[in-house]
């Protein structure tokens, strides 16, 4: 079964400060190379490839007096986390404090896929 394309990057989406609350675009969640977490997927704005890696473990997966029951897995945290436009393309009107290089949108995730492994079937190569 083939992929659809990619979506084409808008790269003249002026840049904004845009919640797009929750989406329904597919993210995955995976290993970066250095093997911190790393959610990617494409910007639901601009369309552009953007990815966003959690150098020090999961937002959220610490213990504290109020913590009840077992944490959640890192998925479900990391679809609560509100994610920005990385895509590293300076959109027109980006402010030069932005810290995020992107079109400014911001969103949750509906829910992350995790890919299959490499050499298995519907995994990368």
């Amino acid at each position: 079964m083939t992929q659809p394309p990619p979506p084409s990057h808008r790269f003249d989406t002026a840049y904004a400060d845009a919640d797009l609350g929750e989406v329904s675009d597919e993210f995955t969640v995976g290993p970066s190379p250095d093997g911190h977490t790393l959610v990617r997927g494409h910007c639901p704005r601009c369309l552009g490839r953007t990815a966003t890696e959690y150098r020090h473990g999961v937002p959220g997966t610490g213990t504290g007096a109020g913590t009840k029951g077992p944490p959640a897995s890192d998925a479900s945290l990391l679809a609560q986390e509100r994610h920005f436009c990385e895509c590293g393309h300076p959109h027109p009107q980006l402010p030069a404090n932005a810290v995020f290089v992107g079109c400014g949108a911001s969103w949750r995730v509906r829910a992350l896929v995790t890919p299959a492994p490499s050499g298995t079937p519907n995994g990368t190569p």
